[in-house]
């Protein structure tokens, strides 16, 4: 059971098989223009913060690092599984990559994931942890999203969300700047 304030609930989205993704107020700083902060994909240790850029707050995951996982993720899948299917899903989200950064954060300021297997139930991918600074992510280690941590598919419900998101806040700094400056 997940002990979240059911008055930060700001939004839940579901996966085609029923996981889901949990968009909250919790934790969210002074000034955040986005109506939601976290994500919580369910259990113990899989929520973690958001955000597009690392301009937009200072710590957790942005945009192009949870895009950066679902890439990687999906390019062990087409290894694993070649298929016409997974090489359109990557080239689809190599073309997202290019998109977001030409939108999104300065390079320079965009700390790289790094993979790492983690112990436990066997996996067919190389790797189940994505890591970037002291934050991780638990992927589902099943190809097909059965039993715990974080699918790919959630990753990115989070990372729509918050492209959704995004302009909206934009928007709305930009009309308070223009009411207030004329």
């Amino acid at each position: 059971m997940l002990d979240i304030d059911p008055d930060d609930i700001v939004l839940t989205r579901r996966t085609a098989d029923g996981r889901f993704a949990i968009f909250t107020s919790t934790d969210a700083r002074p000034g955040w223009k986005l109506r939601w902060w976290g994500a919580d994909t369910g259990g113990d240790g899989f929520g973690f913060l958001a955000r597009l850029d690392t301009d937009a707050a200072p710590a957790d995951w942005t945009a192009r690092q949870l895009l950066a996982v679902v890439q990687a993720r999906m390019s062990a899948e087409a290894a694993r599984l070649p298929s016409a299917i997974t090489h359109a899903a990557v080239a689809s989200l190599d073309q997202a990559a290019a998109i977001l950064a030409g939108v999104a954060e300065k390079p320079a300021t965009h700390e790289p994931v790094r993979f790492a297997p983690l112990g436990g139930e066997p996996s067919p991918y190389p790797w189940t942890v994505a890591q970037r600074g002291d934050f991780h992510l638990s992927l589902c280690r099943d190809p097909e999203s059965f039993g715990e941590g974080i699918a790919p598919e959630q990753l990115l419900i989070v990372l729509d969300q918050l492209v959704r998101a995004a302009p909206l806040a934009i928007k709305a700094v930009t009309i308070t700047i223009r009411i207030a400056f004329g």
